[in-house]
């Protein structure tokens, strides 16, 4: 018999109870709303807590120990003397580099020492580090340096970095340990440089505990290594008051530029200050010359990398608020920085801030030149840097006048001197001649 076609395809067809129910619009759509309200309960318990560390980072940006900007990762590739430690490893970040090592037994030694001029034991003082600890890991960024280190771990590194760094301290000023003090001053100059980087730093909850048990006089310390900033030996020797008023900050304002030798031109002259404060930049006019004042700078290694270091700080502290105004003295080393930078264009310009005192030591000025343009090419322009090219500016506007005289008179200073000089010769001559004549008659 031959097959039917059509009494197969209704064979293909199941039965009534082998038809399942068909899924009306509404079933798939309640399903995957489900679905997708299962899913949605751990994102969004995912997304709060980021936004909640991120509030509670936020928060702690002033007494945070940051990681370099990312805009300082170029130059750290090129260049890593000014990030990277030398002789010793405080705190995590740089824990247990190869190079570093030398340091860590010299750590513990440091650490008995300190316990046992206190006056108290080990366990007393290493107790009292444990009940900081907590807080201090909570000032540190989470990242994977850090998160790989257990509690104890933490809690040994604090303790025996605090009490390393503080005895480094007390011997600026008193007598320790020779076997230790020979340490220190076989690698000060390292030292001197470890201990002011941006990512070489210690809790200040962790140093305060510590110094519960014994005084140490760290704004004294901190006053002396400053004074390497200061380009005149007879200052009167500056005090150092530990407070929490110093907050900075940084604003993105339009460059502008006004080299060293174009401010001369427009009869700007430039003034060192006695006194080594970066704030204190400021412009003044008088009836027929301006000058514009900021402090001297001694440039050299060490202090080429304190710079960087607190440009970084200033970076990674930036807050809102009292940013808008920049009047709080936030951006204070950006300012500075960013002026110095403008006064330079050429190699004639550092010659020229030499001429007036406001550069000294011994960095060559091409080096100086490449290194503040290098610099100035990773931050924003500061607020007080932008409120001094406004100055400027006013000046320019107000003395548009005098300005080609002065110009004038700048680039043909040598020219005008000649001439007078022998104008003078002559009327001398003149003068003799005529003496001369007087006498025949």
């Amino acid at each position: 018999m031959t097959a039917n076609p059509q009494m197969e395809e209704l064979s293909a067809i199941p039965s009534s109870d082998q038809v399942q129910p068909l899924e009306t619009a509404e079933q798939p759509t309640a399903m995957a709303t489900a679905a997708a309200e299962a899913v949605a309960i751990p994102v969004e318990e995912e997304l709060k807590r980021a936004a909640e560390k991120m509030e509670n980072n936020f928060s702690k940006i002033k007494t945070k120990i940051h990681r370099y900007p990312s805009i300082f990762r170029s130059l750290i590739s090129t260049d890593d003397r000014y990030f990277v430690p030398r002789a010793v490893a405080i705190g995590p970040y740089h824990h247990g580099a190869p190079h570093l090592k030398e340091a860590e037994e010299v750590k513990r030694a440091a650490a008995y020492y300190f316990c046992g001029e206190s006056g108290h034991s080990v366990e007393e003082v290493y107790q009292r580090i444990l009940l900081v600890a907590a807080e201090a890991r909570s000032c540190y960024v989470d990242d994977d340096t850090v998160a790989s280190i257990g509690e104890g771990d933490f809690a040994a590194i604090m303790f025996h970095d605090g009490c390393f760094l503080l005895q480094y301290i007390i011997c600026s000023t008193d007598d320790i340990a020779p076997s230790l003090e020979s340490w220190f001053n076989s690698n000060d100059a390292s030292m001197e440089r470890d201990i002011f980087l941006l990512e070489n730093q210690l809790p200040w909850v962790v140093l305060d505990a510590l110094m519960t048990f014994r005084s140490v006089p760290v704004g004294e310390f901190i006053s002396q290594e400053s004074a390497s900033f200061d380009a005149y030996t007879d200052l009167e020797k500056r005090s150092f008051v530990l407070d929490e008023s110093y907050t900075p900050s940084h604003l993105p304002w339009p460059p502008s530029n006004s080299s060293a030798i174009e401010l001369a031109e427009i009869g700007i002259n430039l003034v060192a200050n006695k006194k080594t404060w970066f704030n204190d930049m400021s412009i003044s006019k008088g009836a027929l010359f301006g000058k514009l004042f900021m402090a001297p700078l001694v440039m050299d290694d060490q202090n080429a990398c304190w710079l960087i270091n607190m440009m970084a700080l200033e970076i990674c502290s930036a807050s809102t608020g009292m940013a808008s105004t920049g009047m709080d003295g936030e951006d204070t080393v950006c300012s500075y920085v960013s002026l110095l930078a403008m006064l330079m264009s050429r190699e004639e310009d550092v010659h020229e801030l030499r001429v007036k005192r406001i550069l000294h030591g011994d960095f060559s000025n091409q080096r100086t030149l490449v290194f503040f343009k290098n610099l100035v090419d990773l931050i924003p322009i500061p607020f007080q840097h932008s409120y001094l090219l406004d100055n400027l500016e006013a000046y320019r506007r107000k003395r548009w006048m005098w300005i080609p005289i002065h110009k004038f008179i700048y680039n043909n200073l040598k020219t005008i001197v000649t001439v007078f000089s022998i104008i003078g010769v002559l009327v001398g001559i003149f003068k003799t001649l005529m003496s001369i004549k007087q006498h025949q008659q």
